[in-house]
Protein backbone atom coordinates (compact mmCIF):
# COMPACT_ATOMS: atom_id res chain seq x y z
CA UNK A 1 0.00 0.00 0.00
CA UNK A 2 1.57 3.57 -0.69
CA UNK A 3 2.50 5.51 1.69
CA UNK A 4 0.08 8.55 2.53
CA UNK A 5 1.41 12.13 2.02
CA UNK A 6 1.73 14.56 4.38
CA UNK A 7 -0.22 17.16 4.22
CA UNK A 8 1.26 20.92 4.92
CA UNK A 9 -0.23 24.33 5.43
CA UNK A 10 1.97 27.18 4.11
CA UNK A 11 0.06 30.20 6.04
CA UNK A 12 1.46 33.59 4.52
CA UNK A 13 -0.21 37.17 4.75
CA UNK A 14 -0.11 37.68 1.16
CA UNK A 15 1.89 36.70 -1.97
CA UNK A 16 3.30 40.18 -2.32
CA UNK A 17 6.78 40.71 -4.29
CA UNK A 18 8.40 40.57 -1.25
CA UNK A 19 11.48 38.28 -0.49
CA UNK A 20 9.67 35.81 1.93
CA UNK A 21 7.09 35.41 -0.69
CA UNK A 22 9.38 34.46 -3.14
CA UNK A 23 10.95 31.97 -1.19
CA UNK A 24 7.88 30.41 -0.15
CA UNK A 25 7.17 30.28 -4.08
CA UNK A 26 10.45 28.41 -5.04
CA UNK A 27 9.95 26.38 -2.19
CA UNK A 28 6.72 24.87 -3.24
CA UNK A 29 8.01 24.38 -6.63
CA UNK A 30 10.74 22.16 -5.12
CA UNK A 31 8.79 19.99 -2.64
CA UNK A 32 8.58 16.53 -4.08
CA UNK A 33 4.76 16.10 -4.61
CA UNK A 34 4.72 12.21 -4.58
CA UNK A 35 5.55 12.62 -0.49
CA UNK A 36 4.09 16.32 0.32
CA UNK A 37 0.11 17.66 -0.49
CA UNK A 38 1.07 21.25 0.09
CA UNK A 39 -1.77 23.89 0.52
CA UNK A 40 -0.60 27.77 0.83
CA UNK A 41 -3.03 30.08 2.31
CA UNK A 42 -2.81 33.67 2.22
CA UNK A 43 -4.68 36.03 4.33
CA UNK A 44 -5.00 38.53 1.70
CA UNK A 45 -5.45 37.36 -1.73
CA UNK A 46 -3.39 39.53 -3.60
CA UNK A 47 0.29 39.18 -5.18
CA UNK A 48 2.16 38.38 -8.14
CA UNK A 49 3.49 34.79 -7.19
CA UNK A 50 -0.68 33.53 -6.72
CA UNK A 51 -0.25 32.14 -10.44
CA UNK A 52 3.07 29.95 -9.56
CA UNK A 53 2.35 28.55 -6.02
CA UNK A 54 -0.79 27.66 -8.08
CA UNK A 55 0.94 25.48 -10.23
CA UNK A 56 2.13 23.34 -7.44
CA UNK A 57 0.01 24.06 -4.38
CA UNK A 58 -3.84 24.22 -3.83
CA UNK A 59 -4.66 27.27 -2.59
CA UNK A 60 -6.61 29.36 -0.37
CA UNK A 61 -7.33 32.48 1.24
CA UNK A 62 -9.16 34.29 3.79
CA UNK A 63 -9.75 37.63 2.66
CA UNK A 64 -11.00 37.42 -0.94
CA UNK A 65 -13.34 39.37 -3.13
CA UNK A 66 -14.04 42.79 -4.39
CA UNK A 67 -14.91 46.01 -3.38
CA UNK A 68 -17.83 45.93 0.26
CA UNK A 69 -17.38 42.46 0.98
CA UNK A 70 -13.29 42.54 0.30
CA UNK A 71 -13.17 45.59 2.78
CA UNK A 72 -15.66 44.11 5.60
CA UNK A 73 -13.86 40.86 5.78
CA UNK A 74 -10.62 42.59 5.93
CA UNK A 75 -11.62 44.95 8.99
CA UNK A 76 -12.63 41.79 10.16
CA UNK A 77 -10.14 39.53 10.17
CA UNK A 78 -7.44 42.19 11.28
CA UNK A 79 -9.50 44.57 13.47
CA UNK A 80 -12.47 42.33 15.18
CA UNK A 81 -12.83 38.79 15.06
CA UNK A 82 -10.34 36.79 17.87
CA UNK A 83 -6.90 34.70 16.14
CA UNK A 84 -8.92 31.73 17.54
CA UNK A 85 -12.23 32.05 15.45
CA UNK A 86 -10.65 33.11 11.92
CA UNK A 87 -8.31 29.92 12.92
CA UNK A 88 -11.47 27.55 13.58
CA UNK A 89 -13.68 28.88 10.47
CA UNK A 90 -11.29 30.08 7.62
CA UNK A 91 -8.19 28.06 8.59
CA UNK A 92 -8.56 24.48 9.76
CA UNK A 93 -8.28 21.17 7.94
CA UNK A 94 -6.75 17.81 7.94
CA UNK A 95 -3.49 18.82 8.12
CA UNK A 96 0.16 17.10 9.61
CA UNK A 97 2.33 19.94 9.76
CA UNK A 98 0.51 23.84 9.88
CA UNK A 99 3.46 26.42 9.20
CA UNK A 100 3.73 30.03 9.82
CA UNK A 101 5.58 31.53 7.21
CA UNK A 102 6.40 34.85 7.82
CA UNK A 103 6.23 36.99 11.59
CA UNK A 104 3.10 38.93 12.58
CA UNK A 105 -0.04 37.85 11.55
CA UNK A 106 0.42 34.32 10.56
CA UNK A 107 2.18 33.37 13.84
CA UNK A 108 -0.44 35.26 15.89
CA UNK A 109 -3.37 33.17 13.30
CA UNK A 110 -1.40 29.63 14.35
CA UNK A 111 -0.31 30.05 17.77
CA UNK A 112 -4.24 30.31 18.67
CA UNK A 113 -5.30 26.73 17.01
CA UNK A 114 -6.13 24.14 19.79
CA UNK A 115 -4.16 21.62 20.11
CA UNK A 116 -4.71 18.57 18.03
CA UNK A 117 -2.84 16.45 15.54
CA UNK A 118 -1.49 18.99 13.52
CA UNK A 119 2.46 20.12 14.46
CA UNK A 120 3.36 23.50 14.29
CA UNK A 121 6.02 25.20 12.77
CA UNK A 122 7.24 29.16 12.35
CA UNK A 123 9.52 30.97 9.98
CA UNK A 124 11.88 34.02 11.27
CA UNK A 125 12.78 36.05 8.23
CA UNK A 126 13.48 39.13 9.91
CA UNK A 127 16.33 40.09 13.08
CA UNK A 128 13.26 41.07 15.26
CA UNK A 129 15.40 42.43 17.52
CA UNK A 130 16.95 45.64 15.20
CA UNK A 131 13.66 45.16 13.59
CA UNK A 132 10.34 44.76 16.11
CA UNK A 133 7.53 45.71 13.60
CA UNK A 134 5.25 43.52 15.32
CA UNK A 135 5.26 44.91 18.18
CA UNK A 136 2.03 47.52 18.63
CA UNK A 137 0.96 46.13 15.30
CA UNK A 138 0.06 42.57 15.14
CA UNK A 139 1.21 41.54 19.69
CA UNK A 140 0.47 43.86 21.63
CA UNK A 141 3.12 43.15 23.99
CA UNK A 142 6.69 41.18 24.00
CA UNK A 143 5.41 38.47 26.11
CA UNK A 144 2.64 38.17 24.28
CA UNK A 145 4.57 37.15 21.17
CA UNK A 146 6.71 35.01 23.26
CA UNK A 147 3.58 32.92 24.36
CA UNK A 148 2.39 32.55 20.89
CA UNK A 149 6.18 31.61 19.58
CA UNK A 150 6.08 29.05 22.68
CA UNK A 151 3.15 27.07 20.78
CA UNK A 152 5.02 26.09 18.38
CA UNK A 153 6.80 22.61 18.18
CA UNK A 154 9.52 24.39 16.30
CA UNK A 155 10.56 27.45 15.27
CA UNK A 156 12.79 27.95 11.92
CA UNK A 157 15.26 30.74 11.16
CA UNK A 158 16.62 31.69 7.88
CA UNK A 159 20.23 32.43 9.12
CA UNK A 160 21.90 32.04 12.60
CA UNK A 161 22.43 35.92 13.30
CA UNK A 162 18.24 35.68 12.88
CA UNK A 163 18.16 32.91 15.74
CA UNK A 164 20.62 34.53 17.73
CA UNK A 165 18.55 37.61 17.42
CA UNK A 166 15.09 35.81 18.53
CA UNK A 167 16.80 34.20 21.53
CA UNK A 168 18.35 37.08 22.64
CA UNK A 169 14.74 38.60 22.54
CA UNK A 170 12.72 35.87 23.51
CA UNK A 171 15.00 33.54 24.73
CA UNK A 172 15.72 29.88 23.93
CA UNK A 173 13.81 27.83 22.15
CA UNK A 174 13.61 24.18 22.75
CA UNK A 175 12.23 23.42 18.55
CA UNK A 176 15.19 25.93 17.09
CA UNK A 177 16.70 24.91 13.44
CA UNK A 178 18.13 27.10 10.92
CA UNK A 179 16.50 26.67 7.48
CA UNK A 180 18.95 28.50 4.42
CA UNK A 181 16.20 29.51 2.23
CA UNK A 182 16.06 27.56 -1.27
CA UNK A 183 17.03 29.67 -4.17
CA UNK A 184 17.18 28.09 -7.75
CA UNK A 185 20.81 29.21 -8.99
CA UNK A 186 20.02 28.27 -12.28
CA UNK A 187 16.83 29.42 -12.71
CA UNK A 188 18.18 32.86 -11.36
CA UNK A 189 20.82 32.33 -14.46
CA UNK A 190 18.61 30.92 -16.69
CA UNK A 191 16.14 33.96 -16.47
CA UNK A 192 18.85 36.46 -17.16
CA UNK A 193 19.02 35.56 -20.19
CA UNK A 194 15.52 36.22 -20.96
CA UNK A 195 14.13 38.76 -23.34
CA UNK A 196 13.73 41.88 -21.60
CA UNK A 197 14.07 45.32 -22.69
CA UNK A 198 16.48 47.26 -20.36
CA UNK A 199 17.70 50.34 -20.95
CA UNK A 200 21.35 50.28 -22.38
CA UNK A 201 24.14 51.45 -19.47
CA UNK A 202 25.38 54.77 -20.07
CA UNK A 203 27.81 54.71 -17.19
CA UNK A 204 28.67 52.77 -13.93
CA UNK A 205 25.86 51.08 -12.85
CA UNK A 206 24.73 49.87 -9.05
CA UNK A 207 21.71 48.16 -9.16
CA UNK A 208 19.60 47.10 -5.81
CA UNK A 209 16.67 45.53 -4.98
CA UNK A 210 13.89 44.93 -3.19
CA UNK A 211 10.52 46.91 -1.67
CA UNK A 212 10.17 50.22 -1.34
CA UNK A 213 10.43 50.73 2.33
CA UNK A 214 12.61 52.12 4.65
CA UNK A 215 14.02 49.01 5.79
CA UNK A 216 15.57 48.54 3.05
CA UNK A 217 17.61 51.98 2.79
CA UNK A 218 17.50 53.34 -0.67
CA UNK A 219 17.08 56.97 0.46
CA UNK A 220 20.34 56.05 1.42
CA UNK A 221 21.64 54.71 -1.49
CA UNK A 222 20.27 57.71 -3.41
CA UNK A 223 21.91 60.08 -0.83
CA UNK A 224 25.54 58.21 -1.59
CA UNK A 225 25.00 58.39 -4.86
CA UNK A 226 24.61 62.28 -4.68
CA UNK A 227 27.41 62.63 -2.47
CA UNK A 228 29.76 61.10 -5.07
CA UNK A 229 28.60 63.03 -7.75
CA UNK A 230 29.73 66.34 -5.35
CA UNK A 231 33.02 64.33 -5.83
CA UNK A 232 32.75 64.31 -8.86
CA UNK A 233 31.66 61.14 -9.65
CA UNK A 234 29.23 59.53 -12.50
CA UNK A 235 27.19 56.48 -11.75
CA UNK A 236 23.39 55.37 -12.11
CA UNK A 237 21.49 53.71 -9.77
CA UNK A 238 19.04 51.31 -10.70
CA UNK A 239 16.23 49.96 -8.12
CA UNK A 240 14.12 47.28 -8.89
CA UNK A 241 10.73 46.93 -6.49
CA UNK A 242 7.71 49.08 -5.62
CA UNK A 243 6.41 50.29 -2.23
CA UNK A 244 5.22 52.94 -0.56
CA UNK A 245 8.03 55.37 -0.72
CA UNK A 246 7.96 55.29 -4.39
CA UNK A 247 7.03 59.42 -3.96
CA UNK A 248 9.46 60.17 -1.21
CA UNK A 249 12.06 58.46 -3.05
CA UNK A 250 11.47 60.37 -6.14
CA UNK A 251 11.36 63.40 -4.69
CA UNK A 252 14.47 62.59 -2.65
CA UNK A 253 16.55 62.06 -5.95
CA UNK A 254 15.03 65.53 -7.62
CA UNK A 255 16.19 67.40 -4.53
CA UNK A 256 19.50 65.81 -4.52
CA UNK A 257 20.21 66.72 -8.51
CA UNK A 258 20.60 62.91 -9.02
CA UNK A 259 16.69 62.39 -10.57
CA UNK A 260 18.32 61.53 -14.29
CA UNK A 261 20.57 58.72 -12.31
CA UNK A 262 18.16 56.93 -10.88
CA UNK A 263 15.86 54.40 -13.00
CA UNK A 264 13.17 52.74 -10.53
CA UNK A 265 11.38 50.41 -13.30
CA UNK A 266 8.91 49.26 -10.30
CA UNK A 267 8.92 45.96 -9.31
CA UNK A 268 9.86 42.82 -12.14
CA UNK A 269 9.32 39.38 -11.53
CA UNK A 270 12.71 38.68 -13.17
CA UNK A 271 14.47 40.95 -12.78
CA UNK A 272 17.39 39.19 -13.22
CA UNK A 273 18.02 40.77 -16.70
CA UNK A 274 18.20 43.98 -15.31
CA UNK A 275 20.31 42.75 -12.55
CA UNK A 276 23.15 41.10 -15.34
CA UNK A 277 23.60 44.91 -16.79
CA UNK A 278 25.20 46.40 -13.35
CA UNK A 279 28.51 46.54 -12.73
CA UNK A 280 27.82 45.98 -8.61
CA UNK A 281 24.50 44.65 -6.93
CA UNK A 282 24.00 47.08 -3.45
CA UNK A 283 22.21 45.96 -0.23
CA UNK A 284 21.83 48.71 1.49
CA UNK A 285 19.17 47.20 4.05
CA UNK A 286 18.97 48.83 7.99
CA UNK A 287 18.34 45.33 8.95
CA UNK A 288 17.72 41.79 6.92
CA UNK A 289 17.08 38.52 7.73
CA UNK A 290 18.63 36.69 5.09
CA UNK A 291 18.52 38.86 1.62
CA UNK A 292 17.09 36.19 -1.02
CA UNK A 293 18.73 39.15 -3.60
CA UNK A 294 22.23 39.15 -2.41
CA UNK A 295 22.26 34.86 -2.46
CA UNK A 296 20.69 35.69 -6.56
CA UNK A 297 23.28 38.38 -7.65
CA UNK A 298 26.22 35.90 -6.56
CA UNK A 299 24.46 33.53 -8.40
CA UNK A 300 24.78 35.66 -11.41
CA UNK A 301 28.39 36.33 -10.47
CA UNK A 302 27.84 40.05 -9.77
CA UNK A 303 30.15 42.12 -7.55
CA UNK A 304 28.44 42.72 -4.34
CA UNK A 305 28.53 45.97 -1.57
CA UNK A 306 26.86 44.89 1.04
CA UNK A 307 25.97 46.64 4.65
CA UNK A 308 26.35 44.81 7.65
CA UNK A 309 23.24 43.22 8.76
CA UNK A 310 21.49 39.63 9.68
CA UNK A 311 22.79 36.73 7.45
CA UNK A 312 25.13 39.17 4.93
CA UNK A 313 28.20 37.47 6.71
CA UNK A 314 27.01 33.78 6.24
CA UNK A 315 25.94 34.78 2.62
CA UNK A 316 29.09 36.05 1.58
CA UNK A 317 31.50 33.57 3.00
CA UNK A 318 32.57 36.20 5.72
CA UNK A 319 33.69 38.49 3.17
CA UNK A 320 35.20 35.95 1.33
CA UNK A 321 32.47 36.41 -2.07
CA UNK A 322 31.38 39.91 -1.49
CA UNK A 323 32.46 43.48 -0.26
CA UNK A 324 30.96 43.94 3.35
CA UNK A 325 30.75 47.60 4.96
CA UNK A 326 29.82 49.26 8.55
CA UNK A 327 25.70 49.68 8.06
CA UNK A 328 26.22 53.62 8.59
CA UNK A 329 25.63 55.91 5.51
CA UNK A 330 29.11 57.28 5.05
CA UNK A 331 30.18 53.71 4.81
CA UNK A 332 27.90 52.97 2.12
CA UNK A 333 29.24 55.84 0.25
CA UNK A 334 32.47 54.84 1.00
CA UNK A 335 32.29 51.42 -0.67
CA UNK A 336 30.52 52.76 -3.78
CA UNK A 337 33.58 55.00 -4.20
CA UNK A 338 35.80 51.95 -3.50
CA UNK A 339 34.68 50.36 -6.78
CA UNK A 340 34.27 53.47 -8.71
CA UNK A 341 37.63 54.48 -8.25
CA UNK A 342 38.88 51.17 -9.09
CA UNK A 343 40.64 50.54 -5.24
CA UNK A 344 37.76 47.78 -5.47
CA UNK A 345 38.43 45.59 -8.37
CA UNK A 346 34.68 44.57 -10.39
CA UNK A 347 36.68 41.79 -11.95
CA UNK A 348 38.23 40.35 -8.99
CA UNK A 349 35.06 40.43 -6.70
CA UNK A 350 33.25 38.97 -10.02
CA UNK A 351 35.42 36.17 -9.66
CA UNK A 352 34.41 35.78 -6.13
CA UNK A 353 31.15 36.29 -6.59
CA UNK A 354 30.84 33.24 -9.09
CA UNK A 355 32.63 30.91 -6.32
CA UNK A 356 30.09 31.94 -3.91
CA UNK A 357 27.67 31.52 -6.57
CA UNK A 358 28.39 27.89 -7.25
CA UNK A 359 27.99 27.25 -3.49
CA UNK A 360 24.32 28.08 -3.85
CA UNK A 361 22.74 24.76 -3.29
CA UNK A 362 18.51 24.53 -4.09
CA UNK A 363 18.02 20.96 -3.93
CA UNK A 364 20.08 20.65 -0.63
CA UNK A 365 18.25 23.51 1.05
CA UNK A 366 14.86 21.92 0.08
CA UNK A 367 15.95 18.97 1.18
CA UNK A 368 16.72 20.03 4.14
CA UNK A 369 12.99 21.22 4.66
CA UNK A 370 11.41 18.22 3.33
CA UNK A 371 13.38 16.27 6.05
CA UNK A 372 11.90 18.76 8.96
CA UNK A 373 8.27 18.46 7.93
CA UNK A 374 8.52 14.39 7.79
CA UNK A 375 10.58 14.63 11.43
CA UNK A 376 7.93 17.00 12.98
CA UNK A 377 4.66 14.72 11.94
Amino acid sequence: MPRSRLKVLFLVESLSGGGAEKVLSGLVRGLDRERFDVTVCTVVDCGPYREEVGKYAHYRTIVGGRGWLYRLKYALVYRFLPAGWIYKWCIAGDYDVEAAFTEGFPTRLLAAAPEGKARRLAWVHVDLEARPWTQGLVFRSLEEERKAYARFQTVAHVSQTVREAFERRFGAHAGSVVLHNPVDRDAVRSGASAAEEVPEKKRFRFVSVGRLEEQKGFDRLIAALARLKERGWQAELVILGEGSRRRELESQAAALGVADSVLMPGFRENPYPWMATADVFICSSRSEGMSTVVTEALALGLPVLAVECSGVREQLGMGRFGRIVENHDEALAGGMEDFLSGRESCEDWRERAARGGDAVAYERAVRKVEHLLEEMK
